[in-house]
């Protein structure tokens, strides 16, 4: 005789989801991430990105303000605040690698070498990330899967306590088109905005190429379709008039884009960088299109979707 278990228990002794799907409108006001320097502290939400995932890397657009205050501090702290409660939900404390080339923009690199979560409470908070870890070792065993250590996706999941934007990206050289899903983006500064994507990448080449991309906001309505797309990262699109949506044209690249979108960013690559498993792009901002008003497919961690739910304040799930 099998005995059943309260589903109370059952929560508990299954582990939270890594990634939560919500919709919020952009931009995001529900997370700020800080920046602990020589000279005190200074908010980077807007210029906050991820580089690389192996090893991982961040990076911090530096303006004057924030150069003045990171100086030649070498294991800067970032804190992610939430700013209804004012609590602090993590924290990662980096090393300085380097300092990318000033001619696009200029962008401070960090390794993670420690990481702190505070979302969940103790005894919860080890016993989780035994469970979370477990799972990911398990997706290690599937070739198909891009392998993090551990400790690693952890500290992930913390940088994503601020909620990232989820877009899809159209890249047309001629020979090749693709249009696929990223979130491992954003700016650095006003006028310039970076894209970390997988060397592996098919578009990796055609980007290169091209030295011209299109973002679309999705809608968090249409998350089904973004994920659908995600195929295309391993393989390019035959046609344009095989995708799953219509579609239209972008006004200054005449790239195709989701007629669906909520709005359209032409981006020119001003560089780009190989760092760790990924190629980071840094991108002018050619041109910008508002199309339409609506919340916006946005990921975030699981620890943190939780820590709101826990203070009766869930985030929006994306449909």
């Amino acid at each position: 005789m099998t005995a059943m278990l309260p589903q109370a228990l059952k929560r508990r002794i299954r582990a939270l989801p890594q990634w939560s799907p919500v919709a919020l409108r952009r931009p995001q006001d529900v997370v700020q991430v800080r920046m602990r320097g020589l000279k005190g502290e200074i908010d980077v939400t807007g210029a906050a990105v991820v580089a690389s995932l192996s090893p991982l890397t961040l990076g911090v657009g530096l303006d004057e303000a924030a150069g003045a205050v990171l100086g030649d501090c070498s294991a800067p702290v970032l804190r992610f605040l939430d700013l209804e409660s004012r609590r602090t939900v993590g924290a990662l404390e980096l090393i300085r690698v380097r300092d990318c080339p000033a001619r696009a923009a200029r962008i401070a690199l960090f390794e993670v070498r420690g990481a702190a979560q505070y979302c969940l409470p103790w005894p919860y908070r080890p016993w989780n990330r035994y469970l979370q870890n477990r799972a990911i070792r398990r997706q290690h065993r599937r070739p198909d899967n891009f392998w993090m250590p551990p400790e690693a996706v952890q500290q992930l999941m913390i940088f994503y306590t601020c909620p990232r934007q989820v877009v899809l990206v159209s890249v047309d050289d001629g020979e090749h088109r693709n249009l696929f899903p990223m979130d491992l983006i954003g700016p650095v500064a006003p006028d310039r905005f970076t894209l970390a994507l997988r060397n592996t990448s098919r578009s990796v080449p055609a980007m290169k190429r091209a030295r011209r991309v299109a973002l679309s906001d999705v809608a968090a309505a249409d998350c089904g379709l973004a994920y659908s797309l995600g195929a295309h990262h391993r393989e390019p699109l035959g046609d344009w008039r095989s995708l799953p949506c219509a579609t239209a044209r972008s006004q200054e690249f005449s790239l195709p884009f989701p007629q669906k979108a909520l709005r359209v960013r032409e981006l020119e690559i001003l560089d780009f960088e190989t760092i760790g498993s990924h190629t980071l792009f840094v991108t002018r901002i050619a041109a910008v299109q508002p199309l339409a008003e609506a919340d916006q497919l946005h990921h975030t961690s699981g620890l943190y979707q939780h820590f709101r739910m826990r203070q009766g304040r869930p985030l929006p799930a994306a449909a």
